[in-house]
């Protein structure tokens, strides 16, 4: 009888390669294969691994809404883009993935690194759109101004960022309101963190940051650990930075022409940019505004003027920025939710383009669509 060879063991190493080229869909399967691929696939080295190599296309997300017997539900839907026939170009959104589930509640603040955040009043909650898991947040006990029980108008933020010293991921809560003296622009705020998947802890800290009171305006903007958003400090616009590893703060003066609500924040050539569009449905012009020097609060600036064959594409539609795609071209989406598209505008060409969203799943979502941001992260880490 012929004894039978042994065939030799993969190299862990190889293995981590062959599986860190695996899509995010497979790698969840995977995972019931034995304890070791568990425990690898679960490891912070190998999610970290997988974040570096992806190739995933961008994914566009909607919130869509509609009534079902006087009930107002919510759908989250992921959309792929499609081509053009020489595959470089994107075409299309095609709505192919239902991410809804039934716990998610609020209003979506945040997309970042495959990561989602929802606000419900003063509740909040993260949703990691690859793996989803749903966590639910404490709430913050010791705010004084979220505990208030009175009729003033509160707002609370969300959003996420990541300590790239410690690799950790953090969730920044500012919550606000008007000040009963200094006028009507007069504000009350205060900045909290939450650590994810960190020590155990399950309670917000306070940051005592000494920065002026304002109110949020945008959603925030990550670039190289450091969480940037428009804010208003009483009739002051300004540029909030907030440094994710030092959890220090400072605020910037911004150029003076720019117009809230036509002013949107955005990554040029791996620096923090306005875009100003106050007359973009008129005379098509848009201002380009670059912080150059940080240190002394110098910016740059820059006219473009669309061509009127392009203006005609966004006539009479009110544009919010949403971010940029990875080459670079801003995202920009329809402020009244019945469109359903968004445009790309490449500022190197000064040009734009019209991207259809299809397939979306229910005929009664036609006139409640509003997209919540642009992705290409798929994210392994469990929170």
């Amino acid at each position: 009888m012929k004894s039978h060879q042994r065939l030799p063991e993969i190299p862990l190493e190889l293995v981590t390669e062959i599986l860190t080229r695996l899509p995010a869909k497979s790698l969840m399967r995977f995972k019931s294969v034995s304890k070791h691929w568990l425990y690898l696939i679960c490891s912070r080295n190998f999610t970290n691994l997988c974040l570096r190599v992806s190739s995933s296309p961008p994914r566009l997300y909607m919130s869509l809404s509609f009534f079902d017997n006087s009930h107002l539900k919510k759908i989250l839907l992921s959309s792929s883009p499609s081509c053009d026939s020489d595959g470089t170009t994107m075409s299309s959104f095609d709505g192919d993935q239902d991410l809804t589930i039934p716990a998610m509640r609020g209003y979506t603040s945040n997309v970042f690194r495959g990561l989602m955040c929802f606000i419900n009043g003063p509740s909040a909650q993260i949703y990691n759109t690859t793996t989803r898991q749903l966590v639910v947040l404490p709430d913050i006990e010791e705010s004084s101004i979220i505990a208030e029980d009175d009729h003033k108008i509160k707002e609370i933020m969300c959003f996420m960022g990541h300590d790239p010293v410690h690799d950790q991921y953090k969730v920044v809560c500012i919550a606000s309101r008007r000040s009963d003296e200094g006028g009507e622009y007069s504000f009350l705020s205060e900045h909290w963190v939450f650590l994810l998947e960190g020590d155990g802890s399950t309670r917000w800290k306070k940051i005592s940051c000494g920065s002026p009171p304002h109110l949020p305006l945008t959603q925030a903007l990550n670039i190289n650990g450091r969480m940037h958003y428009l804010a208003v400090v009483r009739m002051d616009f300004v540029l909030v930075i907030f440094d994710i590893h030092s959890e220090e703060i400072s605020v910037l003066q911004v150029p003076k022409d720019i117009f809230w609500p036509y002013a949107g924040l955005l990554e040029y050539c791996g620096n923090i940019a306005l875009l100003n569009y106050p007359n973009l449905e008129k005379e098509g012009v848009i201002e380009l505004w670059v912080l150059e020097d940080e240190e002394k609060n110098m910016w740059g600036s820059k006219t473009l003027v669309l061509h009127p064959s392009q203006m005609r594409m966004v006539n009479s539609i009110r544009l919010r920025v949403q971010g940029t795609t990875r080459n670079g071209e801003v995202i920009l989406a329809p402020r009244d939710r019945i469109l359903f598209n968004i445009f790309l505008y490449d500022l190197q060409k000064n040009h734009m383009r019209k991207i259809e969203i299809k397939g979306t799943p229910n005929r009664h979502l036609t006139k409640f669509c509003e997209v919540v941001g642009m992705d290409d992260v798929e994210n392994l880490i469990y929170l």
